[in-house]
Formats: C-alpha cells, structure tokens, sequence
C-alpha cells in the first residue's frame, strides 16, 4: 500500500505504509525503515520537530528521532493517562526530560496535547491499538500542523490495525 500525505505546499509525497505483519505472539511487526520514513517526512514538512512510536504494551522503541527519548516507564504513565487523566492533569506530562502541562485530552480519549511553561514546546500524543505516537513542535504556530499531521497518522495506523 502507499499512503500520501500532502506537504504545506499542498504537493504530494508517496511513502510506503507500515507492513502489519502479525508475529507468532499477535502482536505487530513493523520494520523500523517505515516508521523511519514516517517520521522524517513530518520533520521535513515543519509539523514536528522530533518524533517517536513506542510499544503500548510495553514501552519498547518503534522509532525515533535523535533528539527525543521516551522510557518505557513513562510511556506507562502517558498510557495509563489515556484512561484517567487526572494523574496528568495534576502532574503533567513527564519525558524527556521535560514537563508539559496537558491543556487538551480529546473527547474520545485517543489524543492530548501538552505545553511545556518553561521552553514553550508542546507535545501531541496519539493513542493507537498497539503503539502511541509521540511529536513534539517548538513554540509558535506549530501547535495545529502538529495535531493534524499526529491526528492523520494515527487515524492512518488505526485504520491499519495498530
């Protein structure tokens, strides 16, 4: 399969879909060459500034960027907020060494967002199956080519089976 997505110039850009083989134990396997693409086409494009997939079950690296670097154990804590945010509402968002305060959990609690007070970064994160996907954009305009681009990708992986 191909997926396009459209760059803010509005040109197209074609790159291969994650293959949703499925291992012996059920779960996905996903070449990380995929996922690598994915990332390095939402860097290029401005609507992120770092990107990572992490496993939902256990936190284990799918892909990311150099500069981005989420624990197993903190993505724990980010799932686990999907069901009852108010452990993040009261404490933030924590990884990567930063904090975000979350100011926006969606309505079907499968994407929030968070800024941090400090830097001005935000963070939008999106809840799949079997993976979270994790972006981060500077301070500015960013924050709503960062929540599409996440959102559409997600929306993408869902439809896929992760």
């Amino acid at each position: 399969m191909r997926y396009r997505m459209l760059s803010p110039s509005g040109s197209a850009s074609a790159l291969s879909s994650p293959r949703n083989d499925v291992s012996s134990a059920g779960s996905p396997r996903v070449p990380s060459a995929k996922w690598q693409a994915y990332g390095q086409s939402l860097l290029e494009r401005g609507a992120v500034s770092a990107f990572a997939v992490y496993s939902r079950r256990n936190g284990r690296v799918w892909t990311e960027t150099p500069d981005l670097h989420v624990t197993p154990e903190e993505v724990s804590s980010i799932v686990n907020g999907f069901t009852d945010d108010l452990q993040l509402r009261v404490q933030g968002i924590h990884f990567w060494g930063q904090e975000f305060v979350l100011t926006r959990m969606s309505w079907n609690h499968v994407m929030m967002v968070g800024r941090s007070s400090a830097s001005g970064r935000g963070c939008v994160v999106y809840l799949c199956r079997t993976c979270v996907v994790i972006a981060t954009h500077e301070e500015g305009p960013q924050t709503s080519l960062c929540y599409s681009a996440v959102e559409k990708l997600g929306d993408f992986l869902v439809d896929k089976g992760f």
